[in-house]
């Protein structure tokens, strides 16, 4: 990806809704997340293929001499990162939600870690038949299974890596928080107002290292998710408000300086005002899509949103390489349309492939393995008196 940041945020599941409130109790999947995520996801690959500079040499034209039209609405698609942290900040507190540790570490790690693998297998596959794209070694590929590459100033294997260790850095603070218990409303708050303060007063000292683990750039937008989370659990108040308010407050702040830079990286004007809006509209959507009701859509409606959403994840990591090279391959031999709806429909296919044929039948395999080892040696840390009988470890 190439934006004002590249494009891309684990996409993480829409979790089954658990009881909200002390009175309110929808339940079901939250299956407008999952047509949200999709749309974000639709988002980033647009903008990939159509508004990018990196595009540019496959096309053999600039993007917005390419697609003019659509060049105009796509050029703001890097704005869907922002939407994917937030959705991230609302959907993993929900996942975390009454979990412990060892739950909260296996559900993360069966649920990004399946898909993440097939995409580099896949990947590196792709780079021994086509010369352009990304090109790793042996050892940067293997070092990309660990998905903190960046730690190690290694190039990720398809563009999209490099938010992936933004979203590892958020479960990080997840899992502290969590390993003081469980996710009071007090904690929520605290977390949500806390870690943005403390990334934008690293980032203004020049706490070069503090800045770089605290992100302070995405910290807001996940804030402004786990607000929503509170919301959607424990109902509007004033506080909460007023600190959604100031959560917002620091993204269209984060948003006007992007845009810049957006534009800078593009070649082509990005209007602040439209961003702004855009990332506002984002906010309603994510509030929009959570509130708690009755509701429930139609069963062919719920079906297919579900299905979307579980494709997400892969196509957003497949779909830059992938599409990248059929563009490449597709753009003197055929018109640019086709050529587009190709790249699109290759990388979706690639993503049923791996939802269905890795995903799926390991996942939940993946995580339970997960889960259990890490019981096992908390039991056998407390059984040295090395952890304390109440820690949340198991809860």
């Amino acid at each position: 990806m190439t934006s004002h940041h590249s494009t891309s945020a684990t996409l993480p599941e829409a979790p089954s809704a658990p009881a909200v409130g002390k009175d309110r109790k929808p339940s079901g999947r939250l299956v407008g997340i999952d047509g949200l995520r999709f749309a974000a996801a639709a988002a980033v690959l647009l903008y990939h293929f159509t508004a990018t500079s990196t595009v540019t040499g496959y096309w053999g034209v600039d993007p917005v001499d390419a697609f003019p039209l659509l060049n105009e609405v796509t050029r703001y698609g890097w704005l869907a990162v922002e939407l994917f942290f937030m959705i991230s900040g609302f959907v993993i507190l929900l996942s975390a939600d009454g979990r412990g540790v060892a739950g909260f570490v296996a559900s993360r790690v069966g649920r990004l870690f399946p898909a993440y693998w097939a995409c580099i297998v896949l990947t590196a596959g792709l780079q021994q038949v086509w010369s352009g794209g990304r090109r790793t070694s042996l050892t940067e590929t293997l070092v990309n299974l660990t998905m903190v590459q960046d730690l190690f100033q290694v190039t990720g294997v398809q563009v999209v890596f490099w938010t992936l260790l933004v979203e590892l850095k958020f479960y990080l603070l997840v899992f502290v928080v969590l390993a003081f218990g469980r996710l009071t409303r007090n904690r929520v708050l605290a977390f949500a107002t806390l870690w943005p303060l403390a990334g934008w007063a690293a980032q203004e000292l020049g706490a070069q290292w503090l800045t770089d683990w605290l992100v302070p750039n995405y910290a807001p937008y996940f804030a402004v998710g786990m607000l929503l989370f509170l919301v959607y659990r424990d109902g509007w108040d004033l506080v909460s408000g007023l600190l959604l308010v100031g959560g917002i407050t620091l993204c269209v702040m984060r948003v006007l300086d992007a845009a810049g830079r957006a534009s800078d990286l593009q070649g082509v004007p990005v209007s602040p005002v439209i961003a702004v809006m855009l990332m506002l509209a984002s906010v309603a959507a994510v509030w929009a899509t959570t509130l708690p009701g009755p509701t429930v859509p139609p069963r062919r409606v719920a079906a297919v949103l579900g299905t979307v959403g579980a494709l997400t994840y892969p196509i957003y990591l497949v779909h830059t390489q992938f599409g990248y090279a059929v563009i490449d391959l597709l753009a003197h031999e055929t018109t640019r349309t086709v050529a587009l709806f190709a790249a699109g429909g290759i990388s979706l296919a690639l993503a049923a492939v791996i939802h269905y044929g890795v995903e799926r039948p390991t996942a939940t395999r993946l995580r339970r393995a997960v889960q259990a080892g890490l019981l096992r040696g908390s039991d056998a840390l407390r059984s040295r008196g090395l952890l304390p009988t109440t820690d949340h470890i198991r809860t």
